[in-house]
């Protein structure tokens, strides 16, 4: 499917939002990702990006972080109002149980992408945590997206951030003692991944209730 180029801004030195419009209906999931590539582009030069806003929208959006020699983010860095670039069908199986009575959603980067997907879908709500890192202030974007009670942590902030400090890791202890019983949605970096679902096998949350997307 093709989709056309809306709107562009710069979030930080290397995020990106880039926003389409689909020639045809784009059905998927909260938290689904497409490949996109150039028009013509061979399968190898696909790249998967979540879909970061609801089903119901009448955009597309997705983050991106920009390198110059990347096939997509290379394209869209330059590309007018107007470009067009190839979508495939989206899939994906980081997607929301219905199942669940609570919820923890941590996000690195553009990871926090598929999370916005869930915040602004019209799915049932109910109990969510939100904890989202970056490295320092001039890293952060999108939190007006995220509700006022959402918890931002920077790994590495100046002397004048006053919210909480250190890398998501370092608060995933207390967010499995005030929610054990939860679903854990989990989008960021192998390495942040990899450690807190680790963190939750280690207090016995149940493998069914770890879900986690690497980027």
């Amino acid at each position: 499917m093709l989709l056309t180029l809306l709107e562009k801004k710069i979030l930080t030195e290397d995020t990106r939002s880039f926003t389409f419009a689909a020639e045809g209906p784009f059905l998927f999931e909260p938290g689904q990702f497409t490949m996109l590539s150039q028009i013509g582009a061979a399968p190898k030069d696909r790249r998967a990006f979540s879909v970061a806003s609801a089903p119901n929208a009448s955009t597309l959006t997705f983050l991106v972080t920009y390198k110059p020699e990347g096939h997509v983010s290379g394209f869209l860095e330059t590309a007018n109002i107007g470009a067009q670039i190839e979508a495939q069908k989206p899939i994906g199986r980081f997607v929301l149980n219905p199942q669940d009575t609570a919820r923890v959603f941590i996000a690195t980067g553009t990871g926090l992408a598929p999370m916005i997907s869930f915040i602004e879908s019209d799915t049932p709500k109910i109990p969510t945590t939100i904890l989202f890192g970056v490295r320092n202030e001039s890293r952060l974007f999108w939190t007006d997206k995220l509700p006022v009670d959402a918890l931002i942590t920077l790994s590495q902030p100046s002397n004048t951030w006053s919210g909480l400090k250190g890398r998501v890791t370092n608060h995933t202890a207390d967010l499995i003692t005030k929610n054990a019983n939860a679903a854990w949605y989990i989008c960021g970096n192998p390495e942040m991944v990899k450690e807190v679902r680790a963190a939750l096998l280690t207090a016995s949350i149940p493998t069914a209730n770890i879900h986690f997307e690497i980027y």
